[in-house]
C-alpha cells in the first residue's frame, strides 16, 4: 500500500507539466507615466506622522532633564575638551606651518 502511495506522489512530481500558452503581447511600460500611486503616498504621510509625533515625544523629554544636576565622571574630561577646542579656534585657522627645508 505505501509503495502503491509513494509511486503516485513520484509520478505526480515527475511528470512534465504542459507548457503555458504564450502570453498576449502587452505594449511596453512608459517609465514616464509609473507614479508610486496611492500606497506611495499613504507611506509618506504615515512616516511624517511618525517623525512629528518622535519629535515631540523627544523634545517633551528634554524638556524633563534638569540642567542643574551635579557633574558626573566623564564631565571634567569633556569641559578640557571644549577648552582645547575653543583654543583651537581661537588661534590662526590655517593650524602648525609645515616644517622649511
Amino acid at each position: 500500500m505505501m509503495a502503491d502511495v509513494t509511486r503516485f506522489l513520484a509520478a505526480l512530481l515527475l511528470e512534465e507539466s504542459p507548457l503555458p500558452s504564450p502570453l498576449p503581447e502587452e505594449p511596453p511600460i512608459d517609465p514616464s507615466r509609473v507614479t508610486p500611486g496611492l500606497l506611495g503616498l499613504i507611506s509618506f504621510i504615515f512616516l511624517v506622522v511618525a517623525i512629528v509625533l518622535l519629535y515631540r515625544s523627544m523634545r517633551k523629554q528634554m524638556a524633563k532633564v534638569d540642567p542643574n544636576l551635579p557633574q558626573g565622571p566623564g564631565d571634567a574630561e569633556r569641559a578640557a575638551d571644549e577648552h582645547f577646542t575653543e583654543e583651537a579656534e581661537g588661534s590662526d585657522a590655517s593650524g602648525p606651518e609645515p616644517p622649511t627645508r
